[in-house]
């Protein structure tokens, strides 16, 4: 307990509270100045909800634009140290509501800047070169207990490490999808055709997969730490150039240098002494801990624990991850699925025996139509938002039919959704029973399946389908097949 509340330099976690605001307004700016709030909050008909928090919906209207102009402001609250522990928490408030609004914005470092944010509303890391200090309602000191430091580097270490173990997949260590992400990149000039060699591929993946076991090691030591950094900074931009991950690699190339000695920074600026030991800037001996210190000291314990064994909650279903998604989300599994989708939904009469097609790109934003039918709980969620649409209409619950074809990783298409279960009448235990999504059964395919899905249907074996029919009973269907 001592070593975790040994005092340690301030410096290098208040640059990583200045880097966090300026790296989240920027965001935050990003979505209002290019219209992401528009085409992601207001313009859709639909949202596609997180399970348990359906209840969480947008603002009407360009109301919008309120949460995301706070964001902007709060976050700079933050870089600057100012109204800290008000900003910190209004922050942590508004960014979990913006992400819990669109399950199809989900990314991993979206999920990361909302854990660190709330940890971050229980840090003292307002005590250095911030505005509550200048305005004198914090006594400026530099130092923060160990345990400050340590839990800011558990955020950043997790990613990496799961990041890596994830990746230990058949489809992963033969080159896919890494292979077909850097093919799509073939038109570029002098290292297009490059890329899009067979084992390029294969070096990226093994060479992503190293990297995010090793790098949190090699940082640490202190011999090795500088071309640590250098690597990361490499494999970061690389990712920045090669793939549409918006701030993250610039946030973790921020955050990666709390890794680096906890007085680099006071070194750097300053005179270039180290502040260990020096009786006039860090205290000798620990101070008494309070009450509040030890409950965080434990509960931040318990919150490690907790994420250690998180992701790995997939190896509890017997199937592949990646084709139904069942603890897909929040697990680290970044870059491991490249799935094409051709889908349609119909609507049928129970007592008429009618059935209509539906058009889901009416309800959507072009981007949520991309994305949402990867994911077979964001079919189920909009074939039920199809059957209150229809039942708010005709005031009879009707039924709601999906043909979902999906391509896993270059795989041949396959029917990912029976297209004979009523997808508005399960019950929450059929749900969670899965049986509604198709098991994976097509192989790994060299060369990679590259047909587009209008012309899936006649390389597909389809069963007897009740009532939808690709040629006549749903024209969306007939085609995307």
């Amino acid at each position: 307990m001592n070593w975790l509340r040994q005092p340690i330099d301030a410096s290098s976690v208040v640059l990583f509270r200045v880097s966090f605001g300026i790296v989240l307004a920027a965001w935050a700016w990003n979505y209002l100045s290019t219209g992401r709030v528009t085409r992601l909050y207001i313009a859709p008909k639909f949202h596609f909800p997180y399970g348990g928090f359906e209840w969480v919906q947008p603002l009407p209207g360009n109301w919008m634009y309120a949460p995301f102009v706070a964001l902007l402001v709060l976050a700079l609250l933050i870089a600057a140290g100012l109204f800290y522990r008000v900003a910190t928490l209004l922050f942590a408030i508004g960014i979990t509501y913006v992400f819990l609004l669109e399950r199809t914005n989900y990314q991993n470092h979206y999920y990361l800047v909302c854990l660190v944010a709330w940890t971050l509303t229980l840090l003292p890391l307002n005590r250095l070169v911030a505005g509550d200090v200048w305005r004198g309602t914090v006594v400026e000191h530099p130092c923060i207990p160990r345990w400050v430091l340590l839990i800011l580097q558990f955020h950043i270490a997790v990613p990496y490490f799961y990041g890596g173990v994830a990746k230990f997949t058949p489809d992963w260590l033969l080159g896919q999808p890494m292979g077909i992400y850097l093919e799509s990149k073939s038109n570029w000039p002098f290292i297009g055709p490059w890329l899009a060699s067979s084992w390029a591929g294969v070096l990226f993946s093994y060479g992503g997969l190293l990297f995010d076991l090793a790098i949190v090691p090699l940082l640490i030591w202190k011999r090795t730490r500088i071309l640590a950094f250098l690597a990361a900074i490499a494999f970061h931009l690389s990712n920045a150039v090669l793939f549409s991950i918006h701030i993250f690699p610039w946030f973790m190339i921020l955050a990666t240098t709390l890794f680096f000695s906890p007085d680099w920074v006071r070194k750097l600026l300053a005179s270039g002494r180290s502040t260990n030991g020096d009786s006039s800037v860090l205290p000798v001996v620990a101070p008494t801990p309070s009450k509040r210190e030890t409950l965080l000291i434990y509960g931040f314990a318990c919150y490690a624990v907790f994420h250690l064994f998180w992701p790995l909650r997939c190896q509890l279903y017997q199937e592949e991850t990646s084709w139904t998604e069942r603890a897909h989300l929040f697990s680290w599994r970044m870059m491991l699925r490249a799935k094409e989708v051709g889908l349609g939904f119909a609507v049928r009469d129970p007592e008429t025996g009618a059935v209509k097609n539906v058009n889901h790109a009416e309800y959507l934003d072009p981007e949520q139509a991309e994305k949402f039918g990867r994911d077979p709980h964001n079919i189920l969620s909009f074939a039920r938002f199809i059957a209150r649409t229809n039942r708010s209409e005709s005031g009879r619950t009707p039924e709601v039919y999906a043909f979902v074809a999906a391509s896993l990783n270059g795989r041949k298409p396959q029917l990912m959704i029976d297209p004979n279960v009523n997808l508005a009448g399960l019950t929450n235990e059929q749900v969670r029973e899965a049986s509604w999504i198709m098991p994976l059964v097509e192989p790994l395919r060299f060369p990679a399946w590259n047909l587009p899905p209008s012309q899936w249907r006649e390389h597909m074996e389809l069963p007897e389908i009740k009532f939808m029919k690709p040629n006549t009973a749903n024209k969306n269907v007939s085609s995307a097949l």
